[in-house]
């Protein structure tokens, strides 16, 4: 496989997995390095944010092959995704505008007096009224003609797009189900949606009434009884006997207790030092010196090529002989569940548990149940490499029972 095939294949997987950043820069190299490559430009506008990057990379892909249904396809999601453009309503021509009648009472202002006496004053002039045609760029907009009319498409315009992109984005493409999320991708950006948690309601604790107080009755009096003089007794002669020595053979075997036998040591670890580098450890049982407990005795890793195809965590427990233990549950546990497994009786060279892996690194912790037990944590898909990548690899535990 090509350095640009690997790059290709690794940004795929990230723009699937969900990885929009890495995919990005993985494509971009891609393209980047190999102009002609129809699939890397495709996989580059399913996880760019912007329509117009995306749009420029579906036009590279019918560059490259015109043909391409998934390019023209998202070309064409992308134009129904764009927003209308604004309409902004201009008053028509003075020739087709009617003309509002408006009447104007314009006043005529009193005549100077004369400074001769006795001139009686003259009457004011009656109000002279003329008519007035109002423009119609004075008017106010929700007056002008065919305002409504010009709000009204738009409005159905815009309800038309939506209700075209909505039947759109419903609709699964032929192309199967990469096809129908990358095109949903290029149609709009992905956004997750927040999760709410639901109020934890605590229950009213119910009053505990308090006990009743009851009097402790006096004890009654009672007279010690006077003590009565015991007789005299005549001591009986104790014959003299003579002391018999004990036997030899009793205190030699008081003497000879067993004295109590050492402690066997603990196994050594067999451990894989590639482990450190995926960040899996081995947290020891919490148990008191001398406590019988399941002790991790071996743990190795095989990479994608010694794994061949396979991602499982296999798992083998003793007896303190050696001997595989038949029937003890074995304990998986990653975020939110967990699985018994029991050991079951396989025919070399199968281990007793085969628990295959899907997420990865970091994901996935094994110990022995039903007694205190180490646990090997931070298992998973991938490598030092690629730690956020499913690739394919393979872990190989033993556990012992340690009296």
């Amino acid at each position: 496989m090509s350095a640009d095939q690997t790059l290709l294949t690794k940004g795929i997987a990230a723009a699937k997995a969900g990885f929009k950043h890495t995919a990005r820069e993985l494509l971009t190299r891609v393209v980047r390095q190999n102009p002609q490559s129809e699939e890397g430009w495709l996989w580059l506008s399913a996880v760019l944010d912007t329509p117009q990057g995306r749009a420029y990379c579906l036009r590279q892909v019918l560059t490259i092959n015109p043909g391409n249904r998934s390019a023209q396809l998202g070309l064409a999601a992308l134009g129904k995704a764009q927003p209308a453009p604004s309409i902004i309503a201009s008053p028509p021509p003075a020739a087709e505008q009617p003309t509002l009648p408006s009447l104007a009472v314009v006043p005529t202002p009193p005549p100077t007096p004369e400074p001769v006496a006795h001139q009686p004053a003259e009457p004011l002039p009656a109000a002279s009224v003329r008519t007035t045609s109002q423009p119609a760029a004075t008017l106010p907009l929700t007056r002008r003609p065919r305002f409504w009319q010009v709000v009204v498409g738009c409005l159905v315009v815009i309800a038309l797009s939506l209700v075209a992109l909505l039947a759109y984005a419903s609709l699964s493409a032929p192309g199967g189900a990469d096809q129908a999320a990358m095109l949903a991708s290029m149609a709009s950006p992905t956004v997750g949606p927040a999760g709410t948690l639901r109020p934890t309601f605590t229950s009213t604790p119910t009053p505990t009434p308090t006990p009743t107080w009851t009097p402790t009755p006096t004890p009654t009096f009672t007279p010690i009884p006077t003590d009565t003089p015991a007789p005299t007794l005549t001591p009986t002669p104790i014959p003299s006997l003579t002391p018999t020595p004990r036997p030899a053979r009793r205190q030699s075997a008081a003497t000879s207790a067993p004295a109590p036998q050492p402690r066997a040591p603990l196994p050594p670890l067999q451990w894989d030092g590639r482990l450190n580098l995926l960040g899996v450890r081995v947290e020891r049982a919490a148990v008191a010196p001398g406590q019988p407990h399941w002790r991790l005795v071996e743990a190795r890793w095989s990479d994608e090529k010694e794994s061949g195809g396979k991602h499982s965590i296999y798992v083998e427990v003793r007896d303190p002989q050696g001997n595989r233990a038949v029937g003890q549950p074995v304990v998986v546990r990653w975020t939110g569940s967990s699985l018994n497994l029991p050991v079951e009786d396989r025919p070399p060279p199968d281990w007793g548990v085969n628990f295959p892996m899907y997420n990865t690194l970091g994901s996935y912790s094994v110990g022995v149940g039903g007694s205190p037990s180490d646990r090997v944590v931070g298992m998973g898909l991938g490598t030092p490499d690629a730690p956020a990548f499913t690739v394919h690899t393979c872990f190989y535990l033993v556990f012992r029972w340690v009296p």
